[in-house]
């Protein structure tokens, strides 16, 4: 069988060397060109370029893989690896399209899914072979906003019971709503405020319509430079 779910990390330093950012800038798809030319920033540039870079890893190594038996596997790439993957024969044979609630899709790999997120040094992508859901997040402050809008008084209570650990608690749990929402398709707007977690030694889906339907993943391979990552996967 395949793997569940292949999970890719790209950190954007790799791109310091400017021949590597532009010889996989020239291999990318003309859509992801695109985007890049319209951004400013070139930080912002780096994080665009290297998402497509781990689609295209996640999409290669997924259709090689056998016979895994783990929920998942995490690669956190290197410039060989990117070397490798933009040199492939399969290099970014896919084409992307928006279903009506702005989730990308592949067309003409089916069933595999794929989801993308980018923060602060960091690209990841998620792919699968059913809905799947990433998110990462770190970095930066916490929006209390956020947490009064989006979060459930319990929720509200353990991030706030040590402050030690009032930041990581908060990107657990806000990296773990993004990842079920996405995966969902149906956007963030639409459902975040109804997507609540038990708080155990893992998270642990509370909300009665989606815990039997959904997976979640804490990835920890950043969490010693303080980033989230989170995956969650449609079990149905």
């Amino acid at each position: 069988m395949l793997t569940k779910i292949q999970i890719a990390v790209l950190n954007i330093d790799v791109f310091t060397c400017k021949n590597l950012f532009k010889r996989a800038y020239n291999v990318v798809p003309l859509r992801r060109k695109q985007k890049i030319d319209e951004l400013k920033n070139e930080k912002d540039k780096a994080r665009s370029l290297a998402a497509e870079l781990v689609l295209n890893y996640c999409l290669t190594e997924y259709e090689c893989k056998e016979n895994a038996l783990k929920d998942y596997i995490i690669t956190n790439l290197s410039k060989s690896d990117i070397e490798k993957s933009i040199n492939s024969k399969m290099a970014f044979s896919y084409q992307i399209y928006c279903q009506n609630g702005g989730k990308p899709m592949l067309t003409g790999i089916n069933p595999i899914c794929f989801n993308l997120s980018h923060a602060g040094d960091y690209a990841v992508c998620a792919v699968a072979d059913t809905s799947v859901g990433i998110d990462i997040e770190g970095k930066h402050k916490i929006n209390e906003k956020v947490m009064k809008k989006c979060f459930s008084e319990k929720e509200k209570i353990w991030v706030n019971e040590v402050l030690e650990e009032k930041q990581e608690r908060f990107f657990r749990l806000w990296t773990a709503k993004e990842a079920v929402s996405k995966a969902t398709g149906k956007g963030l707007s639409q459902i975040i405020e109804g997507i609540y977690f038990q708080m155990r030694d893992k998270l642990v889906l509370e909300n009665q319509c989606l815990k039997g339907m959904y997976n979640v993943y804490e990835i920890n391979c950043l969490k010693n430079e303080g980033y989230c990552i989170t995956v969650a996967l449609n079990m149905l």
